[in-house]
């Protein structure tokens, strides 16, 4: 085997192809320090955004889970509200559709003058009320009167019975008319 020596061109070329290397190396060596500098502080920049973030979304979490239990507070107290209302209506739906004539027939035959007279009715049922309770203590007594004066009925007819048999009680009568007109 033969040993084949390059020419000196391409050791020339190839020293500085060597040369070039060695100095873009160099050159990339130097400014390694810098670049991982910057880099380093592109990434503690982004270590701190990410914490940022983080820190952002636990107070969104924080505030979801606030969130959600007054949400399943207020479902709870809407459940309860439905559960009310569905026994209401299981109440009074028949009531409602059996009076549902009769309150239609009512508002068609109820005119505004005695809507404002029911108004003022019920703005004197105070008065009314006082009055009713003074006079409930004399009313509670006339089944006792009315034998007397069912009685006392009885002799003023009697008396004017006896008075029309008087003699002469004709023309007492008759001259009392005349000075009455």
């Amino acid at each position: 085997m033969a040993l084949v020596l390059p020419g000196s061109s391409t050791v020339v070329r190839s020293v500085g192809d060597v040369v070039h290397w060695s100095l873009s190396t160099v050159a990339f060596a130097v400014t390694l320090p810098a670049r991982l500098e910057a880099l380093l502080f592109s990434v503690e920049r982004l270590v701190a955004r990410i914490n940022q973030i983080a820190d952002n979304a636990d107070r969104v979490v924080i505030g979801a889970a606030a969130v959600t239990v007054r949400a399943e507070t207020l479902v709870e107290a809407v459940e309860q509200t439905s559960d009310i209302a569905g026994q209401l209506l299981e109440i009074y739906e028949p009531i409602a559709l059996q009076l549902a004539p009769l309150a239609a027939r009512f508002a068609d035959d109820l005119s505004e003058a005695e809507v404002s007279a029911a108004i003022k009715l019920i703005d004197q049922l105070p008065e009314l009320t006082d009055r009713v309770t003074a006079v409930l203590p004399i009313l509670g007594t006339l089944d006792s009167v009315s034998p007397e004066i069912h009685e006392l009925l009885g002799v003023v007819k009697d008396l004017r019975q006896a008075i029309v048999g008087v003699p002469g009680f004709h023309f007492f009568r008759k001259r009392g008319e005349a000075k009455l007109d």
